[in-house]
Formats: C-alpha cells, sequence, structure tokens
C-alpha cells in the first residue's frame, strides 16, 4: 500500500509541475486586464496531498464562470490506504480493534468567496460537498472482512491564499461531517468498528488557476 501510496503522490506533484508552468508563465508575462477577468472563466484545481497520517489523498476539480468570480462549483474524489491513525479514529469508533481504508470518494463542491482582502491574495469562503465514499476493514494484515457505503456532506468554511492574486496559491478548510448510511458497522476479527454519525473535516491544498 505503501508503494501504491508513493506513486499516487509522484503523480500528484508530476500533475501539480505540468499544470503550474503555463500558470507561473502567465503570471510572469501577460497580466490579464481587469475587464478580461469579467468575462473570463476559470478552472481551480485543489490538489490534497496525503495527509500527514496518511489516512486520504485528494484532488477537486471547481468551475468558476468569471476568473475572479465568488461562485465555483465542480467535482472532487479522495482515497486513503490501510491504517488506524488519527485520520480514521475521527470517523471510527472501535477503530484499535483493526485497520480502515477509504477505498473511495466522489462528490459535487461549491463554494462562495465571502470577500476578498489584500489585494486579492486572501479570499475567505464557504462551501459544501456531498456524495458517496466505501470503507472496509479488516483484522492485522489480513483480508478485508467489512464494508460500508455511505453518503456524506461537509459543510466548511476556509480561505484560498493566492499571492498577487495569481494563479498559484494555497486552500486551507475546515467543518463538520455528517454520514447517512445503513450499515455503519464493519465486521472485524476482533469486534465492530463504528462509523461516527458526526466528524470532524480538515484539509490543506495546493490551488491551480487555469
Amino acid at each position: 500500500m505503501r508503494i501504491q501510496s508513493r506513486g499516487a503522490l509522484k503523480a500528484v506533484l508530476a500533475s501539480v509541475a505540468l499544470l503550474g508552468a503555463p500558470a507561473l508563465a502567465d503570471d510572469a508575462g501577460e497580466r490579464i486586464p481587469p475587464q478580461e477577468r469579467e468575462r473570463r472563466g476559470a478552472v481551480l484545481l485543489e490538489f490534497q496531498p496525503p495527509a500527514l497520517d496518511a489516512s486520504m489523498y485528494g484532488i477537486r476539480l471547481d468551475i468558476s464562470p468569471s476568473f475572479d468570480g465568488p461562485f465555483s462549483f465542480g467535482l472532487m474524489t479522495r482515497a486513503g490506504q490501510w491504517g488506524n491513525t488519527v485520520g480514521v479514529r475521527t470517523r471510527f469508533d472501535g477503530a484499535e480493534l483493526g485497520e480502515v481504508k477509504l477505498n473511495y470518494a466522489v462528490g459535487a463542491d461549491a463554494r462562495y468567496t465571502v470577500l476578498t482582502l489584500a489585494n486579492g491574495a486572501l479570499r475567505p469562503f464557504v462551501g459544501v460537498t456531498a456524495g458517496f465514499e466505501e470503507f472496509v476493514a479488516r483484522s492485522g494484515k489480513g483480508p478485508s472482512q467489512g464494508a460500508s457505503t455511505t453518503a456524506f456532506l461537509e459543510p466548511a468554511v476556509g480561505v484560498m491564499w493566492r499571492p498577487g492574486a495569481g494563479r498559484l496559491g494555497l486552500t486551507a478548510r475546515g467543518g463538520p461531517g455528517f454520514t447517512f448510511t445503513d450499515t455503519r458497522a464493519l465486521r472485524v476479527t476482533a469486534g465492530e468498528l463504528k462509523l461516527r454519525q458526526v466528524y470532524p473535516t480538515a484539509s490543506l491544498g495546493l490551488l491551480v488557476v487555469l
């Protein structure tokens, strides 16, 4: 699993380099006139590298009708690897009984920029993500023993930092999460891991605006 995680990280870093190069060239060269920014849409790519506990990594792709417009909406996906680290313990009761892996999560994402500060460098926003995810559980290093597919809803507040109102920056967000499922218990040899109905969310991502 670690090899797969490293491969995914390398792919993300390579994508960032390829996407960031033209963005940096644009910022270093021609500046987009204010009137053109109003007419021109934008694509916001947000890369979330593996968390410190390696529990999750993902990507968001949002579209904004105008380059500096307050609204954006799009899609997201994320995945994880086996473990019972902090990220898993925030989602499950009884995480010490086994290991859990986030097989996948897919959803829709929307956000609204409340205001712009520091000449566009800081952009506080509110947002919401909704979708479906699948968890699997096991005891030790054995095969998967339990699984649960859930719906989730994650309202959030956050901030985008884009130095010089440019195309590269960082995004931080956090808020509560809610799960909806008929299968809340994942059975393993040592007992049951129970999916929490309410959990905390937090992420830090690399932002590329195209």
